[in-house]
């Protein structure tokens, strides 16, 4: 009976693990670089980050992690701020 179930999960493992990678690739490489690269390109008058608009895989690694980490904090202080005015 216990290895039925193992047969079974297997493939549900795999799938959750598809979908929470797709996910997570998402979140980081389109929302979050979208919103944190103008947001570092205004702050630093265009000298940061140095990978263009659509070009992460280009960025190391500090780069992508303030550039993702700023987009992050953008949306979530937005998020914040706008769920003050909704009741």
């Amino acid at each position: 009976m216990h290895e039925s179930i193992e047969v079974l999960a297997r493939p549900l493992l795999w799938l959750a693990r598809g979908l929470l990678w797709l996910a997570w690739d998402f979140l980081v490489y389109t929302v979050a670089w979208s919103i944190g690269w103008p947001i570092w390109r205004v702050l630093t008058f265009g000298r940061f980050p140095h990978a263009d608009w659509r070009d992460y895989d280009a960025s190391g690694f500090w780069e992508a992690a303030m550039v993702c980490g700023a987009g992050l904090l953008a949306l979530v202080a937005a998020i914040w701020l706008l769920s003050q005015y909704v009741a």
